[in-house]
Parts: C-alpha cells; sequence; structure tokens
C-alpha cells in the first residue's frame, strides 16, 4: 500500500484494538445485545430440537387444582402420587416442591413411607444467595421426609441480567459437599446413580460427563418452547387415567406449572415458560451430551473475527468505491452471521456482535477516510486531467496520483506547440462570431487528435495549442506518439479545409514545432486559488521558437534532439541549422514527412 494507504490504515488497526479492549471489557450494553443475538439463532436458525423422551412432566396444573382444591395440598396427596407412579414403571420422581414446615403427623408419616418404599425420590431445597453470588442458608425440608428420600438436589436458578435463563450451576457447596441441582439429579436418575464427582471444568457419573465452566455452570441447550415435554396432570396420574404404560421408565419432574402458582420463567424460546420444564431440558441436554461450548476454541475465533474481519473491512474500504465496496462488506457481514448460526447449531457460541461491530466500525471509517482523502484526491486528479488527456491516462492517476507531482519534477519529455498563421490579420478581415465558429472547429479537431494519441494538452494560449507527451504520465514512446499526432493533426487540418470550402469559409492553416527535452512538470500556481499541471523551461520555449520555421516548410518542424530518437521511424527534410531568438548557437531542424504505419 501507498505511504497514504499507510495512513489511512492506522484509524482502523486503532479501531479494531477498541473492539478487542471491549471485548475483554464485556460492557452491559454489548453483552445484552450478544445475548439477544443468541436467542435469536436458537430460537429462529437452530429451532427446536427432538428430547430423549427419558424425560417427563407430572403438573400441578389448573386442572388438578380445580378438581383437588386450592393449593398447597396435603402430602397424603403426595404419597398416593409416588405409589401410582411406582406402579405404572416410573424410573424416577424428582419433586420441585419445598416441604419445610411439619404438617399432621399421619400425613407426614404417609409421605415418608411412600419416599421410602419408592427408593428412587429426590426432595428440593433452596440456597441463600449473597450479593457476591455465593451461596448460603440451605433451606431443606423437614428432616423425616428428607431422611426417608437421601437425594436432595437444589432449585436454585441464575437469568441473566435481562431474566432470561440461559445458564444453569449444576452442583452448589454446602458443608464440604456439592449439592446437585434439580436437572442433574434427573440425569442422575437416568442413568440409575445419584453419586458423581466435581472436578474443575466438569462433572462426572459412571458415562455421564458434562463440560462445566469453573463454578460448574453450564449453558442451556434449549429444547424448544413450552409444551416440548410430555405433560401428565397430577390428577391423572394420581386417579390412574393414563395408559398402562405411559409412564414407564420415564424420570417425572413433579412441580407446578398452573401460572397462579408463579413458577414461570423466560428462555431464548419464551417468555412464560413453567421452571418445572427448564429442569426438563436441561435434564435432557445433560442426559444427550448435546452441549453448547463457550470457551477456549469459541474465544479463538471471536478475536480471529474481531482482527481479520477488521482488516478486510478496511482493505475493501480503502480499495474499492462504495458501489463494489458496500455490497461486499454486506455479503461478508451475511455470511460471518450465517456462519455463526451454524456453529451454534454445531454446539458453538461464536460471538457475533463484536466481529460485526468491528467490521461495521472499521468499513464506517474507512469508507470516510476515502471519500475524504483518497477519493477527493482522485476527484481532484480527474478535475485537473480530465479535459486534457485521455481517459486511460486519468485512469492511470487516479490510480498512482504521487506520478503527477505536486511542486515540479524534472521530466524528459516531448512537446509539441501549433500556432495558427497570420491569426491576426485572418481575424480582421471576419467578424467576431465567424472568428469564434472557425476557431472552435480547428481547437476542438486539434483537441481530439491529441487525446487519440494520449497527449496532454496543456493550454490554449490564444490561437496556440500547448501539449507534450510523457508527462504526468511516463510514456516510453513519447518521441514518436507527438510525431504521430502532428501528422494527425494536419491531414485533420486538411478535412476542415474542405468543409470549410464547402461552406464558403476562409480556412486556417498552422503551423507545428515539435522538440524534446527536459522540462520541470508539475502542478503550477496559487495552492488553493489556482492551480495547473504545466511544463516550463527552455525545452518548452525552444518548441516555441521552432514551430515559426514550419509556416514556410508547409510540414511539421522538429529539433535534431527529436528526430534522432526516432529516426529509424520517420522521413524528413533537412531544414539546416537555423538561429533561434534566445539562443547563441544555430540549431539543426527536420520538416517530418511521413512515419512508418
Amino acid at each position: 500500500m501507498r505511504p497514504a494507504g499507510g495512513i489511512l490504515f492506522l484509524p482502523p488497526l486503532l479501531l479494531i484494538g477498541l473492539v478487542l479492549f471491549l471485548y475483554y471489557s464485556q460492557p452491559g450494553l454489548l453483552q445484552s445485545f450478544e445475548a439477544k443475538s443468541y436467542d435469536w439463532r436458537l430460537r429462529v436458525w437452530r429451532g427446536p430440537i427432538d428430547q430423549t423422551g427419558a424425560f417427563a412432566i407430572v403438573a400441578i396444573d389448573d386442572k388438578s387444582i380445580a378438581e383437588l382444591g386450592r393449593f398447597p395440598w396435603t402430602r397424603r396427596l403426595y404419597a398416593d402420587l409416588i405409589e401410582r407412579a411406582t406402579e405404572a414403571g416410573a424410573k424416577g420422581l424428582l419433586f420441585d416442591v419445598l416441604f419445610p414446615e411439619p404438617e399432621a403427623k399421619a400425613a407426614d408419616h404417609a409421605f415418608a413411607e411412600a419416599i421410602a418404599r419408592a427408593g428412587n425420590i429426590t426432595l428440593v431445597g433452596a440456597f441463600e444467595i449473597a450479593p457476591d453470588g455465593s451461596p448460603s442458608n440451605f433451606l431443606q425440608n423437614i428432616p423425616q421426609l428428607q431422611n426417608a428420600a437421601g437425594q436432595i438436589a437444589h432449585i436454585n436458578i441464575f437469568p441473566d441480567d435481562d431474566g432470561v435463563l440461559r445458564w444453569t450451576r449444576l452442583t452448589l457447596p454446602l458443608d464440604g459437599r456439592n449439592i446437585p441441582s434439580l436437572a442433574y439429579a434427573a440425569a442422575l436418575a437416568a442413568v440409575d446413580t445419584t453419586h458423581f464427582a466435581a472436578e474443575e471444568f466438569s462433572l462426572k457419573a459412571d458415562n455421564l460427563r458434562i463440560p462445566t465452566d469453573a463454578g460448574h455452570a453450564l449453558l442451556i441447550n434449549h429444547r424448544g418452547p413450552p409444551g416440548a415435554f410430555e405433560h401428565f396432570s397430577f390428577v391423572d396420574v394420581l386417579f390412574r387415567r393414563l395408559p398402562a404404560d405411559a409412564l414407564r421408565d420415564k424420570v417425572l419432574f413433579v412441580g407446578p406449572t398452573a401460572i397462579g402458582l408463579y413458577d414461570m420463567r423466560i428462555s431464548p424460546f419464551s417468555n412464560n415458560i413453567p421452571g418445572i420444564e427448564i429442569n426438563a431440558n436441561i435434564a435432557d441436554n445433560l442426559l444427550r451430551g448435546d452441549f453448547i461450548e463457550r470457551g477456549g476454541i469459541e474465544t479463538v475465533i471471536d478475536l480471529l473475527a474481531i482482527v481479520i474481519g477488521g482488516l478486510l473491512a478496511a482493505l475493501i474500504a480503502l480499495r474499492l468505491r462504495a458501489a463494489l465496496s458496500f455490497p461486499l462488506i454486506a455479503l461478508f457481514t451475511l455470511a460471518f452471521a450465517v456462519f455463526t448460526c451454524v456453529q451454534l447449531s454445531h454446539g458453538h457460541w461464536v460471538n457475533v456482535v463484536y466481529p460485526l461491530l468491528s467490521i461495521g466500525l472499521v468499513y464506517l471509517t474507512a469508507s470516510y477516510l476515502r471519500f475524504f482523502y483518497l477519493d477527493r484526491r482522485s476527484r481532484q486528479m480527474r478535475a485537473m486531467f480530465s479535459s486534457y488527456v485521455s481517459r486511460k491516462v486519468v485512469d492511470e492517476l487516479v490510480k498512482n496520483p504521487e506520478l503527477a507531482k505536486v511542486g515540479g519534477d524534472s521530466k524528459f519529455i516531448t512537446i509539441l506547440f501549433a500556432d495558427i498563421k497570420n491569426y491576426t490579420s485572418y481575424s480582421e478581415r471576419r467578424t467576431p462570431q465567424e472568428v469564434v465558429k472557425t476557431l472552435n472547429e480547428y481547437l476542438a479537431e486539434m483537441t481530439h487528435a491529441i487525446i487519440d494519441f494520449d497527449g496532454t494538452l496543456d493550454k490554449f494560449m490564444g490561437d496556440g495549442i500547448l501539449a507534450y507527451w510523457g508527462a504526468p504520465l511516463p510514456q516510453e514512446n513519447h518521441s514518436e506518439l507527438a510525431a504521430r499526432c502532428a501528422l494527425e493533426m494536419l491531414r485533420r487540418l486538411q478535412l476542415l479545409h474542405t468543409k470549410w470550402a464547402a461552406e464558403g469559409t476562409e480556412p486556417l492553416c498552422c503551423g507545428i514545432g515539435i522538440h524534446s527535452g527536459e522540462v520541470i512538470a508539475g502542478n503550477i500556481g496559487a495552492e488553493g486559488k489556482k492551480m495547473e499541471y504545466t511544463v516550463i523551461g527552455d525545452a518548452v520555449n525552444l518548441t516555441f521558437r521552432i514551430q515559426n520555421e514550419s509556416r514556410q516548410a508547409n510540414a511539421p518542424v522538429m529539433t535534431e534532439a527529436l528526430y534522432q530518437r526516432i529516426r529509424n521511424l520517420v522521413v524528413v527534410e533537412p531544414l539546416g541549422p537555423v538561429l533561434v531568438k534566445g539562443k547563441d548557437i544555430p540549431i539543426d531542424i527536420f520538416a517530418l514527412k511521413e512515419i512508418a504505419a
């Protein structure tokens, strides 16, 4: 990249660094956007997924409350429920209901007896969570019931700041041991165990290995909206209204789903899902092992996406015009968004907000810089040269503006000067309108000839025309191009003579001088006021002088310096040495007759 381009690349690099800083500092607003994008990808792109069928919900629902009366119910009903579920072949029951106070002695005893006989019952407790997030006081069931169950689980939930349940804590510490969550206890029951080992970044139980973070937290791979799991009404189980094998080999969650019991939660799929169903989602996720990971590999992908995405955005914005760069950036952004969706479908939460922030900020900034620096310079270059050089020369200057060095640079070029013979007397014989019309026709044809041969039309000097080759762009064959142009100008002038004769217009004749030599080429003038790219120097003056000699030769006249450069291509007539104004020594000049095709 050119030096100016390198300078323009500095702000995008700083912005990429800023996005990396934000990624590590994780400001709440951006984290919220990322979390919402995760929910959208899970809900819309991936959509619901099938569950294993190992778990079902025995719902304390509106139907059951209508039949059994106001909740809470007597514990005799729970004892009867355990007996019915056990008869139906249920693999285990987990109660998402706390029993922290005694009821009637007979009811507590009946419930404890049913729990003990079943041998596959899990009861729950709840931790108080301190402001720093650590668990403290643990609220449990009455000892009579807890001792009968043996297995206990916690029912604490840890929603994100927006209330959505995306993470779960699978264990919490209590008196030197780890208490499993209700969902983890259900997964353990599904593999016929209650024992597990808590390691630094995982939990292990028989063939059930679960990767977690250091706090034994896990992203929940939600199965779908409410209703993803089988629901059986509490009263239907209690009164044996289900098919004989409906509960066979299932691990049953027993808990409230009635709206009036206020155990409704928010998931990526729904703003109103029963908490017991969230636990079923987690348990099924653990049993199947289709985890969503957001760890080392995902972090590396995030960082690479931020850096590479930002660099590509800068290159595209600085190298291409908006008509091309914007669609490319839009396509690249869409492709990356699809990539993150596909990765989520494969269990990887790849960040989308920070990479897109990097791409967006860098692209907008680089586009702004391009518009106000590169594009402005290109527009200036086009405005400066488009009226007096060919389109391909302008395009090359826009790509490499340093070739037209501001302030002047020494160049070896070929200069052409054409001047109308006896213009003063010609203009005196005609009206100004006739003179202007004829002069414009003449200047237009001469200009076309210069442009066609890739020359630079410097200026009109009254009736004179100054052009040159080899500046602002280097041209290996600038001497040949100038010679060919001189003959073409005379050919076009002859065509004009024919036209003017038919119109009854007095024709114009011109003399042409061409010379190769060193000049100073560059933008000359008052910066900010009036600037133009031109050439100055003795070689230009000499071209003016020898043009006068062509009036008698009736052919373009060239200097020996030019002739020596193209002598193998041209047919000339020596005109001998002449002493031109401003020179002390005569110079050899040649009339150009023909040039090889």
